[in-house]
């Protein structure tokens, strides 16, 4: 490739590359270019025909939720017609329990925007949890408590240490305890286990809230993440997907980039950071060219430990680089996600308790409803092997349910998720067997709680694992979908490190941010606007949140609630 200069160097082209790009073109005024390893942009924005042809399955990201991209509703208002468009089931999350065919079923925002449905359907197991969570569900939808939900996840983590962040949650602790929420001391140091424990008393309740954690890769066993639950727990009926493939997202971007004039190049493996006088001024690609960069470089997408290979420990310090040595991975978020072509979508033996079940996006298959199958999950997860059968929970969710664009006519495609070892935890002979043993378990149990649910019904199957996640160079050598865990020591301000937590490096001029820094490893906008706004503050940019109008955090309620309200005017109920 022939030597180039851009304003903004963009290393990767995953989800976040692309979304912080479309803030440093229209917002910043920089020539951006973006130069990615594989042969295509998106990165976990990846939806592909791997169990069957016509049968499309996410092959990363999967979960899309209201807030994921309110920035960018606001800041970018085409970004919903060019296919930033995501949708919601009937039923967002619920379980079915083999052991007496019944199912709780939580209804979405969408269909359920009071609850009262979802409480009528808790309270089949318990009236005393059906209270608390309208409580909680009341709670959850005032403009203060939305103002506190947001400003973690869109905000750096040296913005959070301002008073106006703070003031915000004092207004807020009246209303918890109101709510019956009283976040002392207990509540504060307790696992997720723990807390759910705490306010809900049926153990249906408790297991899909549980479940969920897990999904967001957290260790429901992990000490003070029990605050996770609660949040976890609201998010429920808010799960969402995107509308035609997660990929829809990356061309959303795409477009947008393209008509600001950025450039994109594949192919094109970014391995050293050029660094002059203590100041990045450019990038080495693999092939030996140069590009030059006159204001900033970003790694963006790369992992923690690539950030260290393209500085060099020298630049990025031997204490921050052994930070990084020792980020662990062995928790959760080491996923089996398979992809199933069908001729039948599941038909649920629980359908008889609620036939609604049969339109649960986020569906967990429980022996019973003992949360402690959870728990025993991510003690063996942690160890990185596969639990006991009895232990195993699965979800599942088949969109074509939902979204006729991911089946042909008259078929499904369904996927499922549930915890493995790290790709590093066994050979590659040992990887072969567990992905065909992982199928035949997971059909012989589906097929408990689904009579259809045979290898008869099965027209192919994508035997997605951690070890196959090593075509993404940024999630190797462990292949872990979030990319390091989600524990105390690795979350929010301490994501990867704190040092690089609010997306810059020792070295001036270079940027960092990806699925390893706040929240995690999802498909959100929120690690790309975060380092935006480091940068912008650090660059005098444009900051569209200060514009009139745009005003944060009530911009941000705002457009996450447009959000939900734009799924509703625009996708109808499949008949």
């Amino acid at each position: 490739m022939a030597d180039l200069t851009f304003d903004a160097v963009v290393c990767g082209g995953g989800n976040k590359a692309l979304m912080l790009a479309m803030y440093l073109a229209k917002y910043g005024g920089m020539s951006v270019g973006i130069f990615e390893r594989r042969h295509e942009i998106g990165g976990g924005l990846a939806t592909e025909e791997t169990s069957a042809p016509g049968f499309r399955g996410n092959t990363h990201a999967n979960i899309m939720l209201p807030w994921y991209y309110s920035p960018l509703y606001r800041d970018f208002p085409e970004f919903w017609e060019f296919g930033g468009q995501i949708d919601q089931y009937p039923v967002s999350d619920g379980a079915v329990f083999l052991n007496n065919k019944t199912c709780l079923t939580i209804y979405s925002e969408k269909e359920d925007p009071t609850q009262e449905r979802t409480a009528r359907e808790m309270a089949r197991f318990s009236k005393k949890d059906a209270e608390t969570w309208l409580k909680f569900w009341k709670l959850w939808q005032e403009d203060d408590f939305q103002r506190v939900t947001l400003d973690p996840l869109l905000n750096p983590p040296d913005w959070q240490i301002q008073p106006e962040f703070f003031n915000r949650q004092l207004a807020v602790y009246p209303k918890l305890l109101e709510a019956g929420i009283n976040p002392d001391s207990l509540v504060l140091s307790a696992s997720p286990k723990r807390i759910v424990k705490e306010y809900f008393e049926s153990p249906e309740v408790q297991y899909c809230f549980l479940r969920f954690v897990v999904s967001a890769c957290t260790n429901v066993n992990d000490v003070q993440l029990g605050t996770t639950a609660i949040g976890m727990a609201m998010t429920t009926p808010t799960i969402g997907y995107a509308r035609g493939g997660t990929h829809q997202i990356a061309h959303a971007c795409h477009q947008i980039l393209v008509q600001n004039g950025v450039k994109f190049y594949t192919h094109a493996e970014v391995v050293k950071a050029i660094i002059e006088n203590g100041v990045c001024t450019g990038v080495q690609l693999l092939d030996g060219s140069q590009i030059r960069a006159r204001k900033i470089v970003v790694s963006a997408g790369l992992s923690a430990w690539q950030l260290v290979e393209l500085m060099g420990r020298d630049a990025i310090g031997e204490q921050l680089a052994r930070r990084i040595d020792n980020l662990s991975t062995s928790n959760i978020g080491n996923l089996m996600w398979y992809s199933f072509a069908l001729h039948e979508a599941p038909r649920y033996d629980a359908a008889a308790f609620n036939p609604d079940i049969n339109k649960c996006e986020w569906l967990g298959l429980a022996y019973d409803a003992n949360p402690d199958h959870v728990a025993t999950e991510c003690y063996y997860a942690n160890m990185g092997k596969m639990p006991p059968l009895e232990h195993y929970n699965p979800v599942v969710w088949c969109h074509s349910l939902a979204d006729p664009a991911y089946a042909p006519p008259g078929k499904h495609v369904a996927q499922c998720e549930m915890q493995g070892p790290r790709a590093s935890d066994l050979s590659e002979k040992e990887w072969l067997k567990l992905k065909t043993q992982f199928a035949e378990d997971l059909i012989g149990i589906w097929g408990k709680h689904a009579k259809n649910m045979t290898w008869e019904n099965v027209i192919g199957v994508d035997t997605n694992s951690p070890y196959d996640n090593l075509r993404l160079k940024n999630l190797a050598p462990h292949g872990n979908f979030a990319g390091i865990d989600r524990t105390l020591w690795q979350s929010m301000g301490n994501r990867p490190t704190p040092e690089l937590s609010s997306h810059r490096t020792p070295v001036k001029n270079l940027y960092c941010t990806g699925g390893f820094w706040p929240i995690g490893g999802n498909a959100s906008t929120e690690a790309a606007y975060n380092c935006y706004k480091s940068i912008a503050k650090d660059m005098d940019l444009g900051k569209p949140w200060e514009e009139k109008g745009k005003e944060e955090p009530d911009s941000l309620v705002h457009y996450t609630r447009w959000a939900i309200k734009k799924m509703r005017e625009s996708f109808k109920p499949p008949a």
